[in-house]
């Protein structure tokens, strides 16, 4: 007699398949949601030791850093090769970040030190109102504009530009004056350019002042286009790379003028982290005059709770 050994029918076999599908259906958005939330706490970690990095330059040095350095004749006027050739005399060419000033505090101490800053920051590609006006810049950067630190890269921001070259983050250049990069006239944030802003300029308190806030590298900035990479590690020009104002990101264009606004790729808002040091996730739905409000490192406003 022979045995006959019973095997899955084929209706079995796709009853099987169909029913493994489902739970990979039912699993995969929990996964992305673990992955994600792993990932904005990464960014938020990196936003703790930026401010951390702030305060430790503090307490050396009596005053927060600027925004970003660079010579400069006076207010919105620079002179070669740190004048912008494009829009005259106006504007700066080449300055440096807060990036670069403070990484001797995020150990970038090495990177620092190879940063010749008698000569204009480099950078490889500034895709500026639609044309590319890169690479830019004194050739001896080039190396230091390839090594920043992963302190500054949000895990959450996807990559138009390598990691390694522009950053996710910016630092509160004030309510919506323009422009912290070019002048230090009525500023309200806590950096501009040459700027030398104590604790004790803070009166609105650090707990109401925002210090760092994400800016995704992908984001529209002030001429230059989204997903174009708008955030060099180093460089600063007049779309004011690096800094982050109350001006909300709710344009629909690819670039707008004078637009320094936040913007993460976490869902509903952006993380921000607040000068003494606190994170707060900002939804999209915050009243955009409280916004306003904690942008202002000195303006008397009243702030409730948000």
């Amino acid at each position: 007699m022979v045995k006959r050994i019973r095997g899955f029918t084929l209706i079995e076999l796709l009853v099987v398949i169909a029913i493994i599908a489902v739970l990979i259906a039912l699993l995969l958005p929990a996964v992305q949601q673990a992955r994600e939330a792993a990932r904005r706490s990464q960014c938020a970690n990196n936003l703790h030791q930026l401010v951390t990095a702030m305060h430790n330059y503090e307490s050396s040095y009596t005053c927060f850093p600027p925004g970003s350095i660079g010579p400069m004749n006076g207010n919105s006027s620079f002179s070669a090769p740190w004048a912008d050739p494009s829009v005259g005399g106006c504007c700066p060419w080449g300055h440096f970040s807060w990036s670069a000033i403070i990484l001797p505090q995020v150990d970038g101490s090495n990177v620092y030190n190879s940063i010749d800053f008698t000569v204009p920051a480099y950078t490889f590609s500034i895709i500026e109102n639609g044309a590319q006006r890169g690479p830019a810049g004194d050739v001896k950067n080039k190396p230091a504009a390839t090594s920043m630190p992963p302190v500054f890269v949000c895990p959450s921001a996807p990559r138009v530009q390598p990691a390694n070259q522009h950053k996710d983050y910016g630092i509160n250049g004030g309510t919506g004056t323009c422009c912290p990069e070019r002048s230090q006239a009525g500023m309200t944030g806590i950096a501009f350019v040459n700027s030398r802003i104590r604790i004790g300029d803070i009166s609105d308190g650090t707990s109401n002042t925002i210090m760092f806030a994400e800016l995704a590298h992908t984001t529209n900035h002030s001429w230059i286009d989204r997903n174009t990479g708008a955030n060099p590690f180093l460089w600063v020009h007049h779309p004011s790379q690096g800094y982050v104002d109350a001006t909300p990101q709710d344009l629909p264009d690819n670039h707008s003028y004078n637009n320094r606004a936040a913007e993460s790729h976490h869902v509903g808002g952006v993380q921000v982290i607040f000068s003494d040091g606190h994170l707060k996730f900002i939804t999209d739905s915050i009243d955009l005059n409280v916004y306003t409000a904690l942008y202002s490192r000195n303006g008397g406003e009243v702030i409730g709770d948000f």
